[in-house]
């Protein structure tokens, strides 16, 4: 909760206004090693979706890789399955839009399909903010403004 208030709320429902769709696409490769469910993933991201819901923000869609990342599949980020899905499943004009990411690989995997990359200094961010090649490096989603 404090996270929600403190470093993304607000954020999320700039981008709202402006008319973008907010699709999440992340890595779970817990499922993969077997330390969570298939269930149990996308009972969390359920309970993510529906508690911003009751923030008044609505997220369209939640895309997951459930492998380990030394299968190699093409969907693992930083490779870009997941995010060419998403913009087929809703047309969505890469050029317009833009991957928000804590992590190397989601900033790559943004890149790797054309869209512009902000990177957020929660989470993980930190670490990989002298090496990556974001476009954007912001404190957390609610500053999305600076950069848009």
């Amino acid at each position: 909760d404090v996270l929600l208030h403190n470093d993304i709320l607000d954020g999320l429902r700039y981008l709202q206004q402006q008319g973008y769709l907010l699709i999440i696409i992340s890595n779970q490769s817990w499922i993969g090693k077997g330390k969570l469910s298939q269930q149990e993933v996308e009972e969390i991201f359920d309970s993510v979706v529906l508690k911003l819901k009751k923030y008044g923000i609505n997220v369209t869609n939640y895309y997951y890789c459930s492998h380990k990342k030394e299968i190699g599949c093409g969907c693992h980020k930083p490779r870009s399955q997941m995010l060419l899905e998403a913009a087929r499943d809703y047309q969505v004009d890469v050029s317009k839009s833009l991957l928000i990411g804590d992590m190397d690989r989601d900033i790559t995997a943004g890149k790797n399909v054309g869209l512009r990359t902000v990177l957020v200094r929660t989470g993980c961010g930190k670490r990989f903010e002298d090496i990556t090649e974001a476009d954007h490096v912001i404190d957390n989603i609610n500053a999305i403004r600076e950069v848009l």
